[in-house]
């Protein structure tokens, strides 16, 4: 008998145990991912304003835009595809960099360009026509969806 009921207690307390480590473990999978959130939170990559940077010839300075990018993580952020498009939606044909010669023309355009603080990016149209107006879309490795970015000196005329 007293086997028995022996038996019965180290059953219950071992259901028990059971109970209470898989509660502890649906909290911890609970915090860990409250705390993946978190640290997520601050991926974040601002723009600042695009313009036509200063080139030595105003002809050449017309078909690029510079448009410095800053990253707000602590991790490396990484660019991996820039579209541009016009007025109409029309998908404008440019290369992309983070550096430029002085003529404008994107130097090592790979494809690929990380940012651990902040970065230059210079986008050039390859048909040599100047940029009146451009929607871009960046690609980067914190968010699946595109970060937009409009130039457009147009809109910010007679704000000063």
């Amino acid at each position: 008998m007293a086997a028995e009921l022996l038996q019965s207690i180290s059953t219950l307390a071992a259901s028990l145990a059971a109970i209470f480590s898989g509660v502890c473990a649906f909290l911890s999978y609970g915090l860990s991912r409250k705390i993946q959130d978190e640290l997520k939170s601050d991926e974040r990559i601002i723009a600042g304003i695009p313009i036509h940077p200063d080139l030595r010839e105003l002809a050449h300075s017309e078909c690029v835009i510079q448009c410095t990018l800053f990253n707000k993580s602590k991790r490396k952020a990484y660019l991996d595809s820039i579209s541009a498009y016009d007025h109409n939606g029309r998908t404008i044909d440019v290369t992309w960099s983070d550096e430029i010669n002085h003529l404008g023309n994107p130097q090592n355009p790979c494809q690929l360009v990380g940012i651990v603080d902040s970065c230059p990016l210079y986008i050039r149209r390859n048909d040599g026509e100047a940029i009146s107006y451009a929607r871009l879309e960046i690609t980067h490795s914190f968010s699946e969806m595109p970060m937009i970015v409009i130039f457009d000196p147009f809109a910010n005329w007679g704000a000063d």
